[in-house]
């Protein structure tokens, strides 16, 4: 005859399941801040390799000889725009009086179209959380096999120089990300915010594309960019 054993099984008290949740509770809430962080930092950086990859894929046009002259265009509303012309059209640009001023209007037909002399090699608009400061509407960069008609346009021109490192020379060959709650984004005055990242793209007229992400100094307020 089988005597079934009486088995000690016991569950949770309300107390003990209280006591858990409160723990969990308070991990939780340790976590967040930084985990807050990791995402703000990993949008800004995902904006800016987007449009390293967009100017990366420009310059190497030029450079394969499918578009000898390239313009990025910034505008407020965050779209970006990289459109080239080929080289027939270019020629004529260039017998004419004047050579290429990296104006739009320099070719025809900027639409989406692409029915006129620019054509579109790809764009991106950035999420609203990410902005590019001192880049206003109308800024814009050209570049052309060999660097010849290399020409910054607008406030692309226009913005101040900056020293990136003690190897480099001071530039304004530059394109900056920032969170749009940051309280501070001037990479002129190596200004940034602690509680986000900031991103740069370094540009050269021969098509050179570098991004650097801004590090600050252990328990300092300034810092140093590196290159990535």
């Amino acid at each position: 005859m089988l005597v079934q054993q009486k088995q000690n099984i016991k569950g949770f008290s309300l107390i003990e399941l209280l006591v858990v949740l409160a723990i969990i509770s308070i991990i939780a809430g340790m976590g967040y801040p930084e985990f807050s962080k990791w995402q703000r930092d990993r949008l800004v950086k995902g904006e800016a390799e987007r449009i390293v990859s967009l100017m990366t894929t420009a310059t190497t046009r030029v450079e394969m000889g499918n578009y000898p002259y390239v313009r990025i265009a910034f505008n407020n509303s965050g779209l970006i725009e990289a459109k080239g012309v080929g080289q027939t059209d270019l020629s004529k640009k260039i017998n004419s009086p004047n050579d290429p001023s990296c104006e739009q209007a320099d070719f025809t037909g900027w639409n989406t179209a692409d029915t006129g002399q620019w054509k579109t090699i790809g764009s991106h608009t950035l999420k609203t959380e990410v902005y590019i400061p001192s880049l206003g509407t109308g800024a814009a960069i050209c570049f052309s096999k060999g660097g010849k008609y290399f020409k910054q346009y607008g406030t692309a021109a226009s913005q101040s120089n900056i020293k990136m490192d003690k190897d480099l020379a001071e530039t304004n060959n530059y394109v900056t990300f920032c969170h749009v709650k940051s309280s501070a984004c001037n990479p002129v005055g190596s200004s940034f915010d602690k509680d986000y990242a900031a991103f740069l793209i370094r540009y050269s007229r021969f098509g050179t594309i570098n991004k650097y992400n801004w590090v600050f100094e252990k328990n300092k307020s300034t810092g140093y960019w590196v290159n990535q």
